[in-house]
């Protein structure tokens, strides 16, 4: 007689979830059963390195013994493992695991191929034998164990500082028979448990998911197999139940994104692209259905180079469609910061890249993490080639939500493309219930199309899909009670809209601004100002190393400079330029800089002084010639590191000695050209300069500008003159220009990247003088005013301000020592 009993909803769940623990009965549990034996593996050696070395070079080392339960580091040292292991006989037929947890990412080696990558939390197993065969039973493996976890080794908080002196622990080094009718059914009550608990209440789907998981639970015997595979069966009958076709369809695609760097240096960014791409590969073959979305050139050249037995199955699966190369850039670049002429870079160098390696060109442009988007984007992308865009960063608004998920974005000339951002709001999903639900609910087009995109993988420090997710999207292809699930690509989603679903979206105009991580325009300032030197630099380089080809025949120096731009656009990524990475990062990027600075100042001397060397002759600074890049002439004043000129004016020539004891000279210089450095030989109009000892205002003008200096370096006066008969004043009266003021600069989290509107209600006027406005320079060719002015007790700003005999604008050099914390100093 049948036992019928009223079903509590949340005691029910319970009962799904305790079925399903790790932690409660597991004796008796399901969970309990995944790995039905399991034996330490004894024979571990070890071999300890601070550095990143090959496999080659670890395996010639001397390895000595070594047991579960050691502790390991520092933080960012490597160790390699020689596992022995004996696989015991009785478990031949069976398919055997093994399971590692050192708390730490790692690396699988066998037999000098690197085969998947492990962490802690997401992938701590690798099969060793899906069958165990007799010849199985004894094998070799090598473990590379990174001292570092997915986002890098953080002392407290995750995005803080690493602790430099972090230890991780070998918890678990074993083999183990794995049950795959029980982990079969433990993600089949997962999904059941997961539709029971997130459907609305009154969805029928909803209680018909709580039944069928109940029943399971008291028809399962978790000791027999059979009933394993009937109690499967079970769930999939409610699975198999299929939506209507006008269900909402989310296209599925694996993904993985990485910082090329962030809170790790660019050395281990290499590791976990290996550790990341081996593990792709590996599931590319054991489920063929999927396919994978991969960006950044960069990195595909980083796997070419150091792991080419992971880097020519990728080319196999490029081949096959299924491993995506997407973007069409050389990383993931900051949208804002860089020059549109590294932007486009961005896109030579990476779409010829994927074009010579894989024979494809990318139709769209993958920037998901990036801080806002320049309104220039929509038409480099246009003129590269690209006409679909794909992020997601504006779901992390502050305030105001975005409000479209596929749009027609339009930019500064009128170019348009087609964006998505994915309604999950995420690049790292992972095929559960909630991620569905959530993709539907938030998806902000509702009626103008019916189609989204699900990308799912582990992210920003790596490691991607996972057996599990595969194993969740593959029962929900087409389940009633849930959005349709499509295993897809970006062609194909935008493929579809392109040629169903354009016809109602929306159009945004203009810059794509993230109200958020504003700090990041100031963050790490020098290396904003080494970014934007070594841009002007290398267009330098180019120019100057065109005109020598042309007209000197000297070799174009296409390698080197090839060499400096992928220097220059890493550096762009985006985490690094806006200034969100560790300390480490940024000594790694100014070794780059100096790289970039060191190279191409002597391919640009080498090209400057091959166009040179005819007129030298002729010049009174024979050693020195100008070259100006710029598409206008210009006269300017310029410093030569000589004092041979002794300061003097007269009728035709102009000199002036600066403060450094180098010899100011106006020259001029024809656009796209090259001159010798010499006095102009024409009449300037000098700058004047002096100071009103009545009230301490200093008066500069030349014949451009006038400006009014105080005693505290406030500029009180700025006239443009239009004409001889009308000066426009550039400061409002009342007000003083050059105000510097200090803010307390307390975010909300993000601390290197946000800055905050309450921060405006703190501010403080920097009025304390250590020294007043003095003139330092007094022309003909630049004068000059120094201040110096206290900010605390140990903070000050030394500021020396200039203006040139032929200049439209005073030049401002300034120099901060802020020592206090958790504040910021701003100029107005």
């Amino acid at each position: 007689m049948a036992v019928y009993v009223l079903k509590n909803k949340r005691t029910t769940l319970e009962r799904i979830d305790k079925f399903l623990s790790t932690i409660y009965f597991t004796d008796v549990n399901l969970r309990g059963r995944l790995y039905q034996e399991a034996v330490d593996v004894l024979a571990i050696s070890h071999y300890d390195t601070p550095d990143r070395i090959t496999y080659e070079q670890a395996i010639e080392h001397v390895f000595t013994s070594t047991q579960i339960g050691t502790a390991f580091g520092p933080a960012w040292s490597t160790h390699w493992f020689k596992l022995d292991i004996e696989v015991p006989e009785k478990w031949l037929g069976k398919e055997v695991r093994l399971c590692w947890n050192s708390g730490s990412e790692a690396m699988v080696w066998k037999e000098g191929i690197p085969c998947q990558g492990l962490t802690s939390d997401h992938r701590n197993d690798f099969i060793l034998s899906h069958q165990l065969k007799t010849d199985e039973l004894q094998l070799t493996l090598y473990i590379e164990m990174a001292c570092n976890g997915l986002f890098g080794a953080p002392k407290e908080i995750f995005i803080g500082p690493p602790d430099p002196n972090k230890q991780y622990t070998l918890s678990q080094c074993q083999i183990a028979v794995f049950d795959r009718d029980v982990n079969n059914l433990i993600m089949d009550l997962q999904i059941l448990h997961d539709m029971a608990k997130l459907l609305p209440e009154d969805n029928v789907r909803s209680y018909q998911a709580l039944f069928t998981a109940n029943d399971i639970i008291n028809q399962c015997d978790v000791t027999d197999g059979q009933s394993l595979i009937r109690c499967h069966a079970m769930a999939e009958k409610l699975f198999n139940q299929r939506n209507g076709d006008s269900q909402h369809t989310i296209h599925a695609m694996g993904h993985c994104h990485i910082d090329s760097a962030w809170l790790w240096p660019y050395a281990e960014t290499i590791r976990k692209c290996g550790r990341s791409w081996s593990s792709t590969v590996k599931l590319l073959t054991e489920y063929p259905n999927w396919k994978f979305t991969c960006s950044q050139a960069q990195q595909f050249e980083w796997v070419k180079e150091h792991y080419p037995a992971v880097y020519d199955k990728m080319k196999h699966y490029v081949k096959e469609g299924r491993f995506i190369p997407v973007g069409g850039t050389w990383v993931e670049m900051d949208g804002l910061i860089p020059s549109g002429e590294s932007m486009i870079r961005q896109f030579l160098l990476g779409q010829r890249f994927f074009k010579e390696e894989f024979g494809v060109t990318c139709q769209e442009f993958w920037l998901p993490d990036t801080f806002g988007y320049s309104a220039q984007l929509p038409q480099i992308m246009q003129i590269c080639g690209i006409k679909r865009f794909l992020s997601q960063k504006m779901s992390w608004n502050l305030v105001n939500k975005f409000p479209h998920n596929t749009f027609d974005w339009e930019g500064i000339d009128g170019s348009q493309v087609l964006c998505h951002f994915p309604p999950g709001d995420s690049y790292c999903m992972k095929g559960e219930i909630d991620e569905l639900l959530k993709t539907v609910s938030n998806f902000k087009d509702k009626g103008r199309t019916n189609n989204s995109m699900f990308l799912f993988g582990y992210g920003d420090g790596g490691q991607g899909p996972t057996e599990n997710m595969l194993e969740f999207i593959n029962r929900l292809k087409d389940t009633d009670g849930l959005p349709k699930m499509k295993l897809s690509s970006p062609g194909e989603f935008f493929s579809y809209v392109e040629n169903h679903e354009t016809s109602n979206l929306c159009k945004w105009t203009g810059e794509l601004y993230l109200e958020l991580h504003n700090a990041t325009y100031t963050t790490h300032a020098k290396t904003k100002l080494m970014n934007r030197k070594c841009e002007f630099l290398l267009r330098d380089v180019e120019l100057a190393s065109t005109i020598a080809w042309y007209q000197q025949k000297v070799s174009y120096p296409a390698d080197e400079l090839l060499k400096l731009w992928k220097l220059l656009l890493l550096n762009q990524f985006h985490d690094v330029l806006p200034g969100s990475c560790i300390q480490q990062v940024y000594k790694d990027a100014q070794k780059y800089y100096n790289d970039i600075t060191t190279r191409g100042s002597v391919l640009l001397n080498k090209a400057v002084s091959s166009l040179y060397s005819a007129q030298s002759s002729n010049s009174s600074l024979n050693a020195t010639a100008v070259l100006n890049t710029l598409s206008w002439k210009r006269t300017s004043v310029i410093s030569v590191k000589s004092a041979s000129l002794e300061k003097k004016t007269q009728h035709d020539v102009m000199t002036q000695l600066d403060v450094e004891g180098n010899t100011l000279v106006c020259v001029e210089v024809p656009e796209m050209g090259y001159a010798a450095v010499e006095p102009v030989l024409k009449v300037i109009r000098p700058v004047i300069i002096g100071k009103d000892e009545r009230d301490g205002l200093i008066y500069i003008r030349n014949k451009h500008l006038q400006a009014v200096i105080d005693s505290r370096g406030h500029i009180t006066s700025l006239c443009h003159m239009a004409d001889s008969s009308q000066m426009r004043n550039l400061v409002s009266d009342g007000y003083s220009a050059n105000q510097f003021v200090i803010f307390d600069d307390v975010p909300l989290f993000w601390d290197a990247w946000d800055v905050m509107d309450y921060h405006l209600e703190t501010r403080k006027e920097v009025n304390d003088v250590i020294e007043h406005a003095t003139i330092i320079e007094d022309g003909p060719l630049r004068a000059s005013v120094k201040v110096v002015l206290k900010i605390s007790d140990n903070s000050y700003l030394n500021q020396t301000i200039s203006l040139d005999a032929c200049s439209h604008y005073l030049t401002f050099h300034t120099e901060v020592r802020l020592t206090s914390t958790n504040v910021s100093c701003s100029m107005y």
